[in-house]
C-alpha cells in the first residue's frame, strides 16, 4: 500500500502543473553527448563566467546587475562563443553537466540583456514578456542550436537525473532559486550542487513554516516528481523527506514531528526580473 501511495503521489506531482516533462533529446547531439558521457575526459574553462558572476551577482544571487554586465559585454560574448563551439564529445560527464548549467544561466542573462537599451532602459518587466522565451532554439551550445527547455528538460533532467539542478538554473525572476555566485565546474560539481540546494532550502523565502504548514517554493510543485523518483540521484519517498536533507534545523524538526504527514502549501511565483 505504501508503494502504491508513493506512486500516486509521484504521478500527481508530475502531471498536476503541466510543467515540461523530462525527455532525452534526440538527433545528432544525443550521440555526441553519449560519447562524451561514456568516454570523455577533457574539461572546460569557465573562469570567464566565474569572474562575471562574481562581479555582478547581488544579494547572494537573488539579484543580478544587468547594467553592470553590459560594461563587460565583450567578455560575456566571448564566453558565449566558447560555449557555442565546445566539443561535447570529448568532455567528461561532470563537465557536460557543468557546461549546460552554466550555459542555461548565461543565455538567460543574455536574453534579458537583449532587452536593455543603450541608455539602460529595460523593455521587459519579466522574462515571460519575451515570446517563446523557453522554447525558442536560438542558443548555441557545442555547435547545436538549443532552447532553454532543451538544456533543462531534454538534457540535464533526463540524462543526469539529479533534482539538485532545479536549484542550479536561474530563470532571471525574483522567486527563482538564487543565481549561483560561482561558475559550475566539473571538478567541483557535486559539492556545488549541494551548496546551491542547501542555499535555497535553508532560505525562508523558499521553505518556511507558517501556521503549522510547510510553505515551499513553487518549483517543488512543478517538478515534484523529480524529488521523489527513485531513478533520480538523492531522491526521497516524499517531498518533505528531500527537503529535510537540506533544510534549516527548525524545518527539519517540524518535518520529524509530523512523522511523515507533512502539510505542504506552495508559494506563488513572482516572475518579475531579478534586477537590483
Amino acid at each position: 500500500m505504501k508503494g502504491l501511495l508513493s506512486a500516486i503521489i509521484f504521478i500527481a506531482l508530475s502531471v498536476a502543473c503541466g510543467a515540461p516533462r523530462a525527455a532525452p533529446i534526440g538527433g545528432d547531439i544525443a550521440s555526441v553527448l553519449e560519447r562524451g558521457i561514456e568516454n570523455g575526459s577533457e574539461s572546460f574553462d569557465h573562469s570567464a563566467w566565474d569572474e562575471l558572476v562574481q562581479s555582478h551577482v547581488r544579494n547572494e544571487g537573488r539579484r543580478f546587475d544587468y547594467l553592470g554586465l553590459k560594461t563587460e559585454q565583450d567578455k560575456f560574448e566571448a564566453y558565449l562563443q566558447d560555449i557555442a563551439t565546445a566539443d561535447l564529445s570529448v568532455l567528461a560527464s561532470p563537465e557536460i553537466q557543468a557546461l549546460f548549467a552554466n550555459a542555461y544561466n548565461a543565455y538567460t542573462i543574455k536574453t534579458v540583456l537583449d532587452h536593455v537599451s543603450a541608455d539602460g532602459a529595460f523593455s521587459i518587466e519579466s522574462i515571460l514578456d519575451v515570446p517563446d522565451v523557453f522554447a525558442r532554439e536560438d542558443h548555441t551550445v557545442g555547435g547545436y542550436p538549443l532552447s532553454l527547455d532543451n538544456m533543462e528538460h531534454n538534457i540535464l533532467r533526463p540524462m543526469f537525473k539529479d533534482p539538485r539542478f532545479h536549484f542550479a538554473v536561474n530563470c532571471a525572476s525574483i522567486t527563482c532559486p538564487p543565481l549561483p555566485t560561482r561558475a559550475f565546474t566539473g571538478e567541483q560539481l557535486d559539492e556545488q550542487l549541494d551548496h546551491v540546494t542547501k542555499a535555497a532550502l535553508t532560505n525562508p523565502d523558499y521553505i518556511a513554516i507558517e501556521d503549522d504548514t510547510l510553505v515551499v517554493t513553487k518549483i517543488m510543485e512543478w517538478y515534484g516528481g523529480d524529488f521523489v523518483n527513485s531513478e533520480y540521484l538523492g531522491a526521497e519517498s516524499t517531498l518533505a523527506g528531500f527537503i529535510a536533507k537540506y533544510a534549516a534545523d527548525d524545518v527539519r524538526a517540524f518535518i520529524a514531528r509530523q512523522e511523515g504527514n507533512v502539510p505542504i502549501q506552495f508559494r506563488d511565483y513572482d516572475w518579475h526580473l531579478n534586477k537590483p
